[in-house]
């Protein structure tokens, strides 16, 4: 929420504020007043602008011809920083989901505030949900953000493959650090009865080997009740710096797995 900003969270989260006759708190209102408003707000979702075609099915909406008016969630789509285009007219699920394909930060939030569920699973592509779209996309903040929002770091597709199988495949090792920390199962095996450990030996994957098998050495630490040493911590750090301050240099060449 912090890398959207204030504006970016108000446009959502207060669009129908002026159009309902609603004031903002105002300095030196009670603290019920403020607690009431931020209810309404975040909670009760009241200003959001309601969004046609909720369903579970990614059902485009009419295409819209002309300009959309200003201050509908169209329009405000239409006017994220850098995009040429609005994104496509779908229903919150599946507009999360392109969204997160698309790394497109401001249109996840909106999705969510218009009631997406960050589970949402496209069973048009195997049952792929945006997290899987964000790892396709290596993107370290957008999966970050699903997984502040309620996606299960081990929820598969249907090939039994979750975040970290992905991660793995696709040799984006700062996403199997950030899957890793929030606890996903090293253990799980895909439909092919392979876990990411033994993906990334086939791979030659080195750093990735290295994390999941301190991983599973610090596993068996906390089983034995043993609290181990601090190298785990420290390589994590630093593969978690690295994916945010320069994750150029965890980049690997593309191979012959792939997730599409």
């Amino acid at each position: 929420m912090c890398e959207l900003g204030n504006r970016a969270l108000n446009r959502i989260y207060e669009a129908r504020v002026d159009e309902m006759g609603v004031k903002r708190p105002q300095p030196g209102c009670s603290r019920e007043q403020r607690e009431d408003w931020i209810r309404a707000k975040y909670v009760e979702k009241k200003f959001v602008t309601r969004l046609p075609g909720g369903g579970g099915g990614a059902k485009p909406r009419p295409p819209r011809t002309g300009p959309a008016p200003r201050g509908s969630p169209a329009h405000r789509r239409d006017q994220e920083p850098g995009e040429a285009e609005g994104p496509p007219n779908l229903h919150p699920g599946a507009l999360l989901y392109w969204a997160a394909q698309h790394r497109r930060l401001p249109t996840m939030a909106d999705a969510l505030a218009h009631g997406a569920d960050p589970g949402w699973v496209n069973t048009a592509e195997e049952n792929r949900t945006p997290l899987l779209q964000a790892v396709a996309a290596n993107s370290l903040l957008a999966c970050e953000f699903l997984l502040q929002n309620g996606a299960s770091v081990n929820q598969s597709d249907s090939r039994g493959r979750g975040p970290l199988h992905h991660a793995t495949m696709l040799g984006h090792t700062g996403l199997a650090c950030l899957f890793l920390k929030r606890g996903a199962d090293m253990n799980a095996v895909d439909a092919e009865g392979k876990d990411a450990l033994t993906i990334a030996i086939e791979l030659a994957n080195a750093d990735i080997v290295t994390l999941l098998r301190l991983a599973k050495m610090r596993e068996l630490d906390a089983a034995q009740g043993q609290s181990g040493d601090d190298t785990y911590l420290d390589i994590f750090r630093d593969i978690s710096l690295m994916a945010s301050d320069h994750p150029e240099k965890l980049a690997r060449p593309h191979n012959k797995f792939t997730t599409l």
